[in-house]
């Protein structure tokens, strides 16, 4: 697990927050995936939302 301060002014808002990254590794002892995690997921939402447009339906059902 790694956990950092995450922070970004830049566009509408800002966002200034934790975050933990959990690591899973395989058997192998390779990187199997990696999960994100914000320590406020309202506010990453609202800065997400406010930045950045939604592809069209289409494409993101696909």
């Amino acid at each position: 697990m790694d956990v950092h301060r995450g922070w970004t002014t830049g566009g509408v808002g800002k966002v200034d927050t934790l975050w933990a990254l959990v690591w899973h590794f395989d058997a192998d002892g390779k990187v199997d995936r990696v999960t994100n995690l914000s320590g406020d997921q309202h506010q990453m939402d609202s800065y997400v939302w406010a930045n950045y447009d939604l592809a069209p339906i289409p494409d993101r059902l696909a």
